[in-house]
């Protein structure tokens, strides 16, 4: 009987007791139990980040997983040997119900691992496997929850949708069902959805820990929709519940930060958030408590006091970065609206130093640093070159005496900062002072008057500040830790950069003097900085920051102090524009007049006569944008004579516009693609003397030089070297000519100046002009000093030098660099073999150009 019962090939009754029994309480049971204590152990290790809106299942993160590994597979080797030993299968049917739950064990091991794939495998054997059974749907529950995970939320809908139309499905499952939608939806970033399964989780649990969960995240959900009613009540009912003091604790601050001048609580959650600020369990919250405090203070438009709160988090605060940077950019913020732009800039700035890229206020911040930092930059500019022109009108000993008194400044200031570095407590004299002072400590509000008025927390405070950041005047920038720098270069008196000299630099009056202008040239190099500085900064306050009557204040200064100044044009047309927005038609008519009398040939003077023409210039540069494409695909098609053609149409048709040099310069191309090379000399010379100022003109004077070379002539100003000729000198006899061969464009140089940037610009012009061929690009060490770059895929010569064509006559691909110091050619497969292992490079040159330019026998 004993036999009998332990045979999984028979489905009497005693062999399904014996299975279903040691299976359950045997091998299951410890695999069940492994498992179990891997999840307490992540779950326990699961740190929840509360400035980001809360997982609904807490399972760690990809490194917290590794620390389960050993659990987990503890785990998958019992249920497998529960399947092996007590599986009884018997036509598609199992008769030991344990088994079914070891293939979820499995899969569930494996997601809480991270082998997803491995995990879904499992859950979709578990569906197929078992169509009748209540346990598909826990393969369901947990295929929704894998597809979340890897972000596969089309699979996830399709799981989703068809449970929703499924009427077997268990109600004890519901919860479980509603919590996984919700997480779905989370990570989807449908938060709408979310929370309506957050609340029907919620509802259906009874599990008191989860439903504390779910609430907070719903909480979280409304603040993120903006509901802050709806936030600040879920947050209320968070603080019901017996949740953990780090979750209380940020249902307090964030009911405070959802609080409005209008619910009439604000008084109340004043007096609870003053008293968290007295616990001493709340030390590392402090910036949190305070950033809430200064928030409320806006609300009640205390912007000052507000200030003050939003300084003392920053100071209070000792891990939370996030918050650190949140409590910089609001103080920018509020800079901002002020506006006081320079306190704003540094306040930005500070914020983006901590501020995490992911944060959902990242860009906006980066975005108003980056056109403050400008705006500064400019301000600055023009300060520093009035204060260097003063200076440069004082006289020999008027300069002497002001400068000895600045040098007489930093020998003080130095003689204070090394005292105080003597006599500064240490941290342990600083905890003691804490103890002493803690039961006297009055915070803002609580009765004996405001934090900055107390004395003993103003001391503790001061402490607190001077710890971190050492001792700051009350002044812009003071959070920059080498202060007399910084001081130094608001003073009139140095141009140079001040942010790394050194005591004894500053010491040395000889370092003032640097930068000072004494003649004609340097203070005509000095206005026109102020000139330029004060036209970017009128811009800036126009464009990127729509405040239109400082950027009139700007622009009138600037015409005030310069009244024939180098941007006079420019300043009446944007006068014109700036006093046509406000409303001001005589101001801009006044403007317009200047610009029809003093500049009537300009742009700007069209553009008021005919308020249509830059709709007709944009329609000439459309016409001629697709004149320019099309002979530019004749180009690479190798059609140079309709190039010639599309560009002598061109130059007769337009005057104007920045494409007919390009225009120009394809032309060129084209006629030393078609002639010979004197011809081609003659017509880049040419170009080179018509287009002075066009940005293509480096790239014919490199051309030129190329061509140069090639006609046996040596760069000019550069001594002829007499080489040593090689005892057998290298020849392109050995070069094979197969034009049926695949070839290669290939570049050798030296001194490239960042090899990546040119393979990414040159991936860029792949992608665009030769988007239909498949290329890749490789590069490999040339000798000691050389990089060879080569490109694949031309399987045909035609298109290999139809390619080569392009690529030069292409100016982006070849910024910033120096192509007298390349050579570029295509070359077979075979042929590059041979020359990458002689690496010589004139002899396959010469070959080049004789058989594939001239095409000589």
């Amino acid at each position: 009987m004993l036999v009998s019962g332990c045979s999984t090939k028979k489905k009497n009754f005693l062999s399904r007791g014996y299975h279903n029994l040691t299976a359950k309480y045997n091998v299951y049971w410890n695999g069940k139990e492994a498992m179990k204590e891997g999840v307490e152990k992540l779950e326990k290790s699961h740190s929840d980040d509360y400035e980001q809106i809360l997982d609904v299942f807490p399972v760690g993160t990809s490194e917290s997983a590794k620390s389960v590994y050993a659990e987990m597979d503890r785990g998958i080797e019992k249920a497998s040997l529960t399947i092996a030993r007590h599986s009884m299968l018997f036509k598609g049917k199992e008769y030991v119900a344990s088994i079914d739950d070891a293939y979820m064990l499995i899969g569930k091991a494996h997601f809480y691992k991270r082998d997803y794939v491995l995990a879904l495998e499992m859950f979709n054997y578990v569906i197929k496997q078992y169509k009748t059974s209540d346990i598909r749907f826990d393969g369901y529950l947990w295929l929704i929850r894998t597809n979340t995970e890897l972000a596969r939320f089309k699979d996830g809908e399709t799981i989703i949708l068809l449970l929703e139309e499924e009427k077997k499905f268990p109600k004890k499952k519901l919860a479980e069902l509603a919590a996984v939608k919700a997480d779905y939806f989370i990570k989807k970033g449908d938060f709408e959805m979310a929370k309506d399964q957050l609340n029907a989780a919620i509802k259906a649990t009874k599990n008191k820990k989860h439903k504390a969960r779910y609430t907070y995240i719903l909480a979280q959900l409304y603040e993120e929709l903006n509901n802050k009613d709806s936030a600040a009540f879920f947050y209320t009912q968070v603080l019901k519940k017996n949740v953990p003091y780090v979750m209380e604790f940020n249902a307090r601050i964030n009911r405070a930060l959802m609080a409005s001048a209008e619910s009439g609580t604000l008084v109340a959650i004043k007096k609870e958030l003053l008293k968290m600020s007295k616990d001493d369990k709340n030390t590392d919250y402090f910036d949190r408590i305070y950033y809430a405090l200064g928030e409320i203070a806006m609300k009640e438009d205390e912007k000052d006091l507000a200030l003050e709160y939003f300084k003392v988090s920053v100071a209070s605060s000792t891990q939370n970065f996030t918050q650190k940077a949140v409590s910089y950019y609001t103080m920018a913020d509020v800079y901002f609206d002020k506006p006081e732009y320079e306190m704003a800039s540094a306040y930005y700035d500070s914020s983006l130093a901590l501020l995490p890229v992911p944060n959902k206020e990242y860009k906006r911040v980066q975005a108003r640093q980056q056109s403050l930092a400008e705006l500064v930059k400019n301000i600055r500019i023009i300060a520093l070159q009035d204060s260097l022109l003063r200076l440069g009108n004082m006289s020999d000993s008027e300069l002497n005496a002001y400068i000895e008194e600045i040098v007489e400044g930093v020998r003080v200031a130095e003689e204070e900062r090394k005292f105080d570095e003597a006599n500064k407590p240490t941290n342990q004299q600083q905890l003691q002072q804490l103890n002493q002072n803690q039961n006297a400590t009055t915070l803002p509000g609580s009765g004996t008057g405001w934090y900055f008025y107390n004395p003993t927390t103003l001391s503790f405070g001061a402490n607190n500040f001077r710890q971190k950041w050492g001792d700051r005047k009350r002044e812009d920038d003071w959070r920059r830790k080498n202060k007399q720098a910084n001081a130094i270069s608001q003073l009139p008196g140095s141009a140079a950069d001040t942010t790394n000299v050194t005591t004894a630099q500053l010491m040395d009056p000889a370092f003032y003097k640097k930068g000072i202008p004494r003649t004609d040239a340097e203070r005509d190099s000095a206005n026109i900085k102020i000139q330029n500085a004060f036209y970017d900064l009128g811009t800036i306050y126009k464009e990127q920051l729509a405040e239109n009557q400082r950027s009139i204040n700007t622009f009138e200064e600037l015409l005030k102090r310069y009244p024939r100044g180098v941007w006079n044009l420019e300043t009446f047309y944007q006068l014109y524009r700036l006093y046509k927005a406000v409303g001001d038609d005589r101001k801009a008519q006044e403007y317009a007049n200047r610009i029809l009398k003093e500049y009537p040939d300009s742009e700007y003077a069209k553009i008021i006569k005919d308020p249509k023409y830059l709709e007709k210039l944009e329609v000439m540069r459309g016409r001629l944008g697709q004149m320019y494409d099309m002979a530019f695909t004749n180009f690479n098609a190798g059609k140079y004579e309709r190039v010639i053609e599309a560009a002598d149409s061109a130059l007769t048709k337009f005057k104007d516009g920045k494409i007919l040099s390009k225009f120009a310069l394809l032309k060129v191309m084209s006629i030393g693609a078609t002639e010979k090379l004197i011809v081609y000399r003659q017509a880049l010379e040419e170009y080179i003397a018509r287009y002075t100022a066009a940005p293509e003109k480096e790239r014919a004077e490199a051309l030129l030089e190329y061509v140069k070379t090639l006609m046996g002539e040596t760069v000019a100003d550069e001594p002829v070297k007499e080489e040593p000729k090689p005892e057998v000198p290298p020849t392109s006899d050995e070069y094979l000519l197969d034009m049926n061969a695949n070839h290669y464009y290939t570049l050798v140089a030296s001194d490239l100046p960042d090899l990546s940037a040119l393979k990414g610009r040159i991936s860029n012009f792949n992608s665009t002009v030769f988007s239909l061929e498949v290329l890749t690009i490789k590069d490999l060490q040339f000798g000691p000093d050389k990089k060879l770059l080569f490109v694949q895929g031309f399987k045909e010569t035609k298109k290999a030098m139809d390619y080569y064509n392009a690529i030069l006559a292409d100016t982006t691909v070849w910024q910033g660099i120096d192509l007298n110091k390349t050579d570029q050619f295509i070359i077979s497969q075979e042929n590059f073999t041979k020359f990458y292992m002689k690496k010589e490079v004139p002899p396959y040159v010469e070959f080049f150009i004789t058989k594939y330019i001239l095409k000589k026998d």
